[in-house]
């Protein structure tokens, strides 16, 4: 991993790194990077698909730094979208630098378009493998360093609740204030796949975390969404 991980240093460099914004997706890269090997290692893969998944996490948003300088932005609806972006500046910046089989190229490329889309289109169920990895290490990542408090009340209308307590992702086109942007990360939960992932949520006690702050500016009783997102997790986790 250690040259990959100088090919994105030296990559990121070529960015201000002294600016906030991009330094964030610098250890956020990282840390996606260790997610990504931690549920590759709980799923028992072998060490060549342990490093594929890291490799994945590190590079999945190499887009990031070229949109916060251009747009200053990470709203790809405001901009470009990244994970398309990620795969050009991959495939014609890092592919022939970077010592893989062909078939776990394409497999890199084709995880890191898909890692931020609504749904993803793959053919084979290794490639779904590999993009179910790195889409639930993102969110983990997101879910985990994301809770932030908030700085004044919103309303919170029942559709909304009404969504998550149908189970599924909130769109990015109605998360238009900081409280339905959270309420949208805990939705995140709804597209995870592994028993890592969900543990990882319970252990680090992120719906409540979640839900407490929105609770608080939105002056609503939401422990019976609190409960049964738990319960859904609960029910996800194979034992």
């Amino acid at each position: 991993m250690k040259d990959i991980m100088k090919l994105f240093n030296d990559y990121a460099k070529t960015f201000d790194l002294k600016n906030k914004n991009i330094m964030m997706k610098f250890h956020h890269s990282y840390r996606v990077m260790e997610y990504s090997r931690d549920i590759a290692k709980s799923l028992n893969l072998n060490e060549d698909d342990i490093k594929l998944a890291s490799i994945i996490g590190l590079l999945h948003d190499i887009a990031r730094f070229y949109q916060w300088t251009k747009y200053e932005t990470y709203v790809d609806l405001k901009s470009i979208d990244h994970g398309d972006l990620g795969y050009t500046i991959l495939k014609d910046n890092f592919l022939d630098k970077i010592d893989l089989k062909e078939e776990d190229k394409k497999i890199l490329l084709l995880a890191v378009k898909m890692h931020n889309k609504y749904k993803i289109d793959v053919s084979n169920e290794r490639e779904e493998l590999f993009c179910n990895i790195i889409r639930d290490a993102d969110k983990l990542d997101i879910m985990k360093e994301q809770i932030n408090v908030l700085d004044k009340e919103y309303e919170l209308k029942d559709e909304v609740i009404d969504e998550l307590m149908k189970h599924q992702l909130l769109s990015n086109k109605i998360a238009n204030t900081p409280m339905i942007g959270l309420l949208r990360h805990l939705a995140f939960t709804f597209d995870l796949n592994y028993d890592y992932s969900f543990k990882f949520i319970l252990e680090n006690e992120i719906i409540e975390k979640i839900i407490n702050i929105v609770e608080i500016y939105s002056n609503r009783d939401l422990k019976k969404l609190q409960d049964d997102v738990l319960n859904y997790i609960k029910g996800e986790i194979v034992c």
